[in-house]
């Protein structure tokens, strides 16, 4: 029982270290410009409702071109939108305007980079009382670079406990030793590594080890 309440208690521990360091991928659209949401695919999908709002993205420019699609859509008003890329001091690299209608509306720009550029993209929609619904996607083509997400984490099934009902008889079956009642290995050695940041990983092991020991101590 006691080994099973300390497996049950480390499963739980290892879940909520799994949680909070993975919690900064799982991110919502940022308004701060100096944390930008890192875009992990090519391609930005977005909605308004009439409200001002701006939200700011990141991506790698690498030396080459970039080119730059938005299209843009509303339910019936025309409203603009303005797709902005900048570098992180906040200069302005390439302006798109895109007036959005009811038919989707289109703007293409490129822009060449001589080296390896983070870029700061900055979606910027006015308030328009009129305007229920406006779509818009930005596609990033060319020498672009986005974040990998992580994998998802597995729970880990919690260790089966003793029925205190059952009680030993000579017919029952033999009771299994401590080490036969063991489980098995919360993970498999040889599954495949976690796609992280390197300071990411070092700090959740160390806290892993941290709480291990805490619970085998007890």
């Amino acid at each position: 029982m006691k080994t099973n309440k300390k497996f049950n208690a480390l499963n739980s521990t290892l879940l909520v270290i799994l949680s909070l360091t993975f919690i900064g991928w799982a991110q919502a659209q940022s308004t701060d410009m100096d944390n930008p949401t890192a875009i992990t695919s090519n391609v930005i999908d977005g909605e308004g409702d009439g409200k001002a709002e701006t939200f700011y993205y990141s991506f790698t420019a690498n030396k080459g071109d970039v080119k730059v699609t938005v299209d843009a859509k509303t339910d019936y008003y025309s409203t603009p939108l303005r797709v902005t890329l900048m570098d992180v001091d906040g200069n302005e690299l390439v302006p798109i305007y895109v007036v959005a209608k009811d038919t989707s509306q289109r703007q293409v720009a490129t822009k060449h980079f001589v080296r390896d550029t983070k870029v700061i993209v900055r979606v910027a929609m006015e308030k328009d009382q009129h305007v229920k619904l406006l779509t818009y996607k930005i596609k990033l083509d060319g020498a672009v670079t986005v974040e990998t997400p992580p994998a998802a984490a597995v729970e880990v099934a919690p260790a089966p406990t003793a029925d205190p009902a059952v009680t030993a008889s000579p017919a029952a079956a033999p009771t299994a030793t401590p080490a036969e009642a063991m489980p098995a290995a919360a993970s498999d050695p040889a599954a495949p590594k976690t796609s992280t940041k390197e300071k990411v990983k070092a700090k959740a092991k160390k806290e892993v080890k941290k709480v291990v020991d805490g619970i085998l101590d007890n």
